[in-house]
């Protein structure tokens, strides 16, 4: 059940959803039962509207990014020891043409330049980087922290965790290496934020949230569109379901 799960956060999109209802109509329909080709028809239409159009997309996800704010600088804290500034992993690539701070995507930059933020305002802070490499080359981490040093951070002021490949191993790593007493900070995308915050309290600590990458933005230059279908839409979509699927994982202790 745990790997099926898995494979759905990873490979689960919404056109695939559609796509899906479509072929089952056609089966039904070859196989004469009209009624059911019909409604599984009018479910892919009706799901294409809902999740193609602005409205339920941008709400679900607003919901999600507003449960916790951006971290207001700067931080206060009685704490004399070691401030723990975790950036979590969100993707990169290993090409060596690049410097660090180009091999790893734009949503792990996003969330490295968050880090480095909060990072530059407390003078006890490290950042930890994390993340795996899924094809046994230079791991996530490491770039990352190759590109934090790009960006002015000092190496001293960087650490590691290299094997976990999920916000939930990266959440056990780092209880097995620090005191679950110490203060955390916990970077990444806001509408994951939820998800990830109770990963990290359930191995005991008491994180504070820092999140960034907003999908959902409030400004004056908003399309008027809104009930225009566009693949903007689908993909916000797509970000709902992997965190609604992600929080149904299961893993054994």
């Amino acid at each position: 059940m745990i790997s099926i799960l898995n494979q759905l956060k990873g490979q689960a999109t919404i056109l695939n959803g559609i796509i899906l209802l479509l072929i089952l109509a056609y089966i039904f329909f070859r196989r004469r039962k009209l009624h059911i080709a019909r409604l599984l028809t009018a479910l892919s239409g009706l799901l294409f509207l809902l999740c193609s159009t602005y409205y339920l997309p941008h709400y679900i996800a607003d919901k999600m990014e507003r449960k916790y704010p951006p971290l207001s600088l700067p931080f206060t804290t009685t704490d004399t020891g070691r401030i723990l500034i975790h950036v979590l992993g969100s993707g990169y690539s290993v090409d060596k043409r690049l410097p660090a701070n180009a091999q790893i995507g734009n949503c792990a930059l996003g969330r490295l330049a968050e880090g480095i933020r909060i990072h530059r305002s407390i003078k006890n802070s490290v950042i930890v980087c994390s993340g795996y490499s899924p094809v046994g080359l230079e791991t996530q981490a490491q770039v990352t922290k190759r590109a934090a040093i790009v960006l002015g951070v000092e190496a001293d002021k960087l650490e590691t965790l290299n094997t976990p490949s999920t916000t939930q191993e990266e959440a056990r790593d780092l209880a097995r290496k620090y005191d679950e007493n110490s203060t955390l900070i916990v970077v990444t995308d806001a509408i994951h934020m939820p998800r990830a915050m109770r990963f990290f309290r359930e191995q005991g600590y008491h994180p504070i949230a820092a999140p960034t990458n907003y999908k959902v933005n409030e400004g004056p230059m908003q399309d008027k569109m809104k009930w225009w279908p566009s693949l903007e839409n689908i993909g916000l979509m797509n970000y709902v379901v992997h965190e609604w699927l992600g929080s149904l994982k299961v893993s054994p202790n």
